[in-house]
């Protein structure tokens, strides 16, 4: 069975989705067609087109607004790749008309919104997806295997940190705009989501944050004004009991730094950055001693650890420890996995891997960092969820309703 599909947002981020698309196709695994293409900005949907044509074999139909596009087209299902703030409205209109719907993460603004994206989903019996990659990498994948099979016994800290970035613009000058939903929080649900992926729910969190940069500059030589946070520093607390050390800086000058890892009574994991094939770090604490273990004896504690097969098939195997490819060709086959999970769900009737409500997590936590600063105490992941902490967000749905 072939699915009809239809993308709304034709910037960068769209322009990455029909990549990915493509590495499904290539791969004998895309089991819908690109139907229709939809941007506010003709231009853009022109060039997501012409790109689908050359790396799909079929030119999609332009659309100038989703109601033109549903109304033409018969959609199983529709991605949503524009800025935040404008996903909760697509996405209920296009749950509403019956199509199932991946939405590119963050999943909303806000929390608030987020609910009502999954409401909408809920009412209308549809699927929803949040686009979330980092998780997909095989590297991420064999980790969770090794903490859950106990190869470092029993975890008690995470740690999550990274710096770099400088005075520069991140993509595109929107991401440093509070209204838009700001670098901290569009970076930041990567981090929240694999942190729970790794260790399982956090149940409380506490933060402080700052901007440290109020213009940015541009490829172009522009400067872009910035009033989005771009620095934060917390903690989180694990239902397991186990902590958690959290920094976020994308306003780091000098040497750029990543360090993810997670400690146990029985040795150490680091983890090395998303989209990079390296290998992981394992260090085992045996008879009081610290023991590296190579990639071989990493595979050999999780005997039973395999990749999916389209996973398998897109990086050349199915119990990698690492590996070596482009950036490009690995971010689009992230994105085709991510396609291939949301196929799935569809035609199976199942959850996808990261539903709505997994985006909404993983969004409620990272505002809980401002959240939490804002109240001068940390805050309950049900807070969050529930809107009992949301004095940031209010100000923000505020400040973005007055302001084009």
């Amino acid at each position: 069975m072939t699915l009809s599909f239809g993308l709304f947002g034709c910037g960068v981020m769209g322009q990455r989705h029909i990549k990915g698309m493509a590495k499904l196709r290539q791969a004998g695994r895309m089991r819908f067609s690109l139907e229709g293409v939809c941007d506010l900005i003709p231009s853009s949907a022109e060039r997501a087109a012409d790109l689908a044509e050359a790396l799909l074999g079929k030119r999609p139909r332009i659309f100038a607004s989703l109601a033109e596009m549903r109304a033409a087209i018969p959609l199983d299902g529709i991605s949503i790749t524009t800025m935040p703030d404008a996903h909760v409205d697509l996405g209920v209109e296009a749950l509403h008309a019956g199509a199932h719907m991946m939405v590119e993460k963050p999943i909303a603004l806000t929390v608030r919104q987020g609910k009502r994206l999954v409401a909408a989903a809920q009412e209308a019996g549809r699927k929803l997806a949040v686009a979330e990659n980092y998780r997909r990498d095989p590297i991420n994948r064999l980790a969770k295997a090794l903490i859950a099979a106990g190869a470092i016994g029993r975890p008690f800290l995470a740690v999550q940190a990274s710096s770099g970035s400088g005075e520069f613009v991140i993509i595109t000058p929107w991401r440093h705009l509070r209204r838009k939903c700001g670098i901290l929080v569009d970076m930041g649900v990567h981090y929240t989501d694999i942190l729970e992926y790794l260790l399982g729910p956090i149940e409380a969190v506490i933060g402080m944050n700052a901007v440290v940069d109020t213009y940015r500059r541009g490829a172009d030589g522009a400067r872009y004004p910035a009033d989005a946070e771009d620095l934060s520093v917390g903690a989180v607390r694990f239902r397991s009991g186990a902590l958690g050390n959290w920094m976020l800086s994308m306003a780091g000058r000098g040497a750029s730094y990543f360090h993810r890892a997670v400690y146990g009574d029985g040795g150490s994991l680091v983890i090395p950055m998303d989209r990079t094939g390296q290998p992981l770090q394992l260090t085992a604490r045996r008879d009081g001693k610290d023991v590296a273990l190579n990639e071989d004896e990493q595979l050999a504690l999780v005997p039973d650890f395999a990749l999916d097969s389209t996973t398998a098939a897109l990086f050349g195997g199915d119990r990698l420890s690492s590996y070596r490819m482009d950036f490009a060709d690995i971010d689009a086959n992230l994105i085709a996995i991510e396609y291939d999970d949301f196929v799935d769900a569809i035609l199976d009737d199942r959850a996808p891997e990261v539903s709505g409500e997994d985006g909404l997590r993983s969004l409620a936590l990272v505002y809980g960092f401002l959240e939490a600063e804002r109240l001068g105490r940390p805050v309950s992941a049900e807070a969050l969820l529930s809107g009992d902490a949301a004095q940031y967000q209010d100000e923000l749905e505020h400040i973005a309703a007055n302001q084009p």
